[in-house]
């Protein structure tokens, strides 16, 4: 019996209809087979619900990637460069090659989801303090003169809490390779192979503050306050402003907005690229900051760049003038990384006469901006004022020229 069953199931014409097929074998022995109906483009396609189902998932999926296309290609990176390349050239992405006649870049504004990660990398980096190191560098351990010793003790005397840390050639290799050569190993071989020592001692300062945070500050600088107190003084009464919320610190060099005191023929006479410039011989920042990230990549894209212009493809025939290393390393390309981060953390153009004329400290998202005195004293313009309105002197030594 079970086995006339099991026969009767398979063959599909056991009379049980939880078993019987859909296509059952009819008995034509009572009726005559109907003629079949005319044949349709229809009757040939015969698709299981479950490909149906499964094919109007994927046609939602792609609509919905598609949607939300533009939002992922605005997301901010984490990385300076594609990690994993076999050699220095192995990375492709697009740049425009560095013009003498240095041109701010054109901003496009960040999209609501591009800002809501900004400032939640700006939250992030509150929970900590700024490090309580400070960083200088050398050619070696023997500084250039007595001078330069000198300054450099008033960083000790005033901020003895502070570790401090002098990186000469040597170490600054080392320092480079342990801490990037592992993620970013093309960001060693600039640092390695840039024959202007200047582009390297620039890309330096960049990466130490990225890394490592704390205060980076050339060795002709010398200390006028304890670090600490920067920021609260900076700050003063500024309303609805938290010490903690900021996250670097940022010392102008040049504030010549107004017209009529500075001509357009003083700036360009001056060296300066715009009537608002901030300075890089001092960082005060917080590890991990975006806009070191962006200025390390940004340097990256505009080396290789050039590197690639040239006929040898060398990094050893790389070759700027003045102008050319503050378009690329210097304070020109620095001004201009800071006020695109500015711009897309804020979330609208901020232009350069909200910096103008300031005489206390100015926030922004999380980046304090401190007036020239503070950094800069006794330049001659800017309305700097003296010495002893500021936190710290640069004594312009310019031994980058040298280098």
């Amino acid at each position: 019996m079970a086995t006339d069953l099991r026969r009767d199931i398979f063959r599909g014409i056991y009379t049980n209809p939880i078993y019987r097929t859909p296509h059952p074998e009819k008995d034509t022995s009572h009726k005559p087979t109907p003629q079949s109906p005319p044949s349709t483009w229809l009757s040939c396609i015969r698709l299981p619900r479950r490909q149906v189902i499964i094919g109007f998932l994927n046609v939602l999926l792609f609509f919905i990637f598609l949607w939300h296309l533009p939002l992922l290609r605005n997301l901010p990176a984490r990385s300076f460069l594609p990690s994993g390349g076999s050699g220095p050239y192995a990375y492709s992405f697009p740049h425009t090659a560095v013009q003498p006649d240095f041109l701010p870049s054109v901003i496009s504004p960040s999209t609501k989801k591009s800002r809501r990660q900004l400032l939640s990398l700006a939250k992030e980096l509150s929970k900590n303090p700024f490090p309580q190191k400070i960083w200088q560098t050398w050619k070696t351990i023997n500084l250039p003169d007595d001078e330069s010793f000198t300054r450099r003790q008033t960083w000790h005397a005033l901020n003895p809490t502070h570790e401090y840390e002098l990186l000469t050639d040597k170490s600054a290799l080392e320092y480079v390779i342990n801490n990037f050569n592992t993620t970013d190993p093309y960001i060693v071989y600039l640092y390695q192979h840039l024959p202007q020592r200047i582009l390297a001692a620039d890309l330096l300062r960049y990466l130490i503050a990225y890394k490592s945070g704390g205060l980076y500050s050339d060795i002709d600088t010398e200390c006028k306050r304890p670090i600490d107190t920067w920021v609260c003084q900076a700050l003063g009464n500024l309303p609805n402003i938290n010490k903690a919320d900021i996250n670097i610190v940022v010392g102008m060099e040049l504030d010549v907005m107004d017209k009529s005191k500075y001509s357009d023929k003083w700036v360009l006479e001056a060296g300066f690229s715009q009537r608002i410039q901030f300075l890089q011989w001092t960082i005060y920042s917080k590890p991990g900051h975006e806009i070191l990230r962006r200025m390390i990549t940004s340097v990256q894209e505009a080396i290789r760049a050039d590197i690639q212009s040239l006929e040898s493809k060398s990094i050893g025939d790389v070759k700027y003038n003045d102008t050319q290393v503050l378009d690329t390393t210097g304070p020109f390309r620095w001004t201009q990384t800071i006020l695109e981060y500015v711009n897309d953390v804020v979330g609208r153009k901020v232009g350069h006469e909200e910096f103008a004329g300031i005489k206390e400290g100015k926030v922004f998202g999380d980046v304090l901006f401190l007036p020239v005195n503070r950094w800069s004293p006794g330049v001659g313009h800017s309305g700097a004022g003296d010495d002893e309105t500021s936190f710290m002197v640069h004594h312009f030594k310019s031994t980058w020229r040298e280098s």
